[in-house]
């Protein structure tokens, strides 16, 4: 029975830490134009950090897979 508890909670913690990963994504010329205010100006952060972040010249938005699989 204890095996049993101690490998639902493994799963279920392993479940958790794959849905809250970042993921980063690319963003495109257009969208960078479109922000209001400019993405170097925006502060929005989620549990690890900023969402827009900049690595190499290009600009990404990193959110969590759960994020990512029921929002924009």
């Amino acid at each position: 029975m204890r095996r049993v508890a101690i490998g639902i909670v493994l799963v279920a913690a392993l479940g958790a830490s794959y849905a809250v990963w970042p993921v980063c994504v690319p963003l495109s010329a257009e969208a960078l134009a479109s922000f209001q205010p400019p993405i170097a100006q925006r502060t929005d952060t989620m549990l690890w950090g900023r969402i827009f972040q900049q690595r190499s010249g290009q600009w990404y938005q990193c959110k969590t897979r759960i994020a990512r699989a029921f929002f924009f």
